[in-house]
């Protein structure tokens, strides 16, 4: 409300914002309960009017959800508008259930889309043809239905113009139909992708890698429900990947690397030119006394041989970050201090450079931050 009055009574401010964040909450006092973007005589139809170089849009409504058919016309109307601004760039869209295929198609202008749990609305029927322009670079894809993968698949795929998708990253669900979906949208859009991102909830447990037996460094991967089919064999172009790697959830049985060595194996038979790595690392405990150890699976799958030549290539960067926000100092101090070199050893021996990097609490931004920096 602070932020409407200030463009009310100075309307020139307006035109110089490029960013906007709205997140909902049920805390302002004129709203009684009900998340303030979607009540009734809620202003932000007429504070996105004074906002008309807006080039980047994160829209959430994490704290209560909404039903895009339940809100006030208005605001709808509102949203729809800065969506189609010819200066709008990139949207990030949290928690909208209900949302307009025919809507959805048309954001395949933008470079960036983020969508993090958004359904469609199963009542609209047949969504519209394509736009006349699909300008995608980036997608970010977490807890969205397979029927918006399927649009968004459809959409990008049906126009004669060259393909333009060169950044995916997911977050990958149990919800059926989603690896499916996804492995259509790589096999008929990712031809082209330069960047591809695994990022599973910290949560996440699922896979496990079993040694063959103790004396070897061979390991069998137990299939996955959430990668199903997907398979990034054929993307010749891939020059970056990042993953999540969680800690969380350590047994005999379960290895944290489980996921990424799924990925990784694909590529090692094809030709790559995969030039960086990104290993993202959260919730390390103190109980795991050999780090060496759980990172051993990794280390051998990167530094394979075979015919005297790398399996999987030569990426000249292996970057692990920690994250702060779920690994104590303690942890990440005796992590740095024990030395990436006796973590990838074999990796760093064929001249990559293994480096390591702190993320503060804080700085982990959102999807379309990330979208930027892969």
């Amino acid at each position: 409300m602070r932020f409407h009055r200030l463009l009310v009574s100075n309307p020139y401010l307006g035109t110089h914002v490029r960013h906007l964040r709205l997140v909902d909450n049920t805390e302002d006092g004129f709203a009684n309960g009900i998340s303030w973007l979607t009540h009734l005589r809620t202003p932000i139809s007429l504070t996105l009017g004074f906002l008309p170089n807006l080039r980047s849009f994160w829209l959430s409504f994490i704290s209560t959800g909404a039903n895009w058919n339940s809100m006030p016309d208005n605001t709808r109307a509102g949203f729809n508008r800065v969506f189609k601004m010819e200066n709008m760039k990139e949207l990030e869209l949290e928690s909208a259930f209900g949302f307009p295929a025919a809507l959805l198609v048309s954001l395949a202008r933008l470079k960036y889309l983020a969508l993090s749990s958004v359904d469609l609305d199963t009542d609209e029927g047949i969504y519209s043809k394509s736009p006349c322009e699909v300008a995608f670079e980036g997608l970010y894809l977490r807890g969205v239905s397979s029927g918006v993968i399927k649009i968004l698949t459809k959409t990008l795929s049906s126009t004669d113009a060259p393909l333009t998708l060169r950044k995916l990253a997911l977050t990958p669900t149990f919800e059926e139909g989603f690896a499916e979906a996804v492995a259509e949208l790589i096999i008929a859009c990712g031809s082209h992708l330069e960047s591809f991102a695994w990022l599973p909830s910290i949560h996440f447990r699922e896979s496990s890698i079993i040694p063959t037996r103790s004396t070897t460094d061979t390991y069998f991967l137990q299939p996955a429900a959430s990668f199903g089919p997907i398979n990034i064999s054929t993307l010749h172009h891939l020059r970056s990947l990042h993953f999540i790697i969680t800690f969380r959830h350590l047994t005999p049985h379960y290895q944290p690397f489980a996921q990424t060595l799924v990925i990784l194996l694909q590529l090692s038979d094809h030709p790559n030119a995969l030039g960086k790595i990104t290993l993202e690392c959260h919730c390390m405990k103190k109980s795991y006394t050999s780090l060496a150890k759980l990172w051993r699976p990794l280390d051998t799958a990167l530094s394979a041989m075979s015919g005297g030549e790398p399996v999987f290539g030569k990426p000249k960067e292996v970057e692990i970050v920690l994250s702060a926000s779920t690994i104590r100092v303690t942890e990440i101090h005796r992590f740095i201090m024990m030395g990436q070199g006796e973590l990838l050893p074999s990796v760093e021996a064929q001249g990559a450079m293994v480096s390591v990097r702190v993320e503060r609490a804080g700085e982990e931004g959102g999807l379309l931050d990330r979208l930027r920096q892969m």
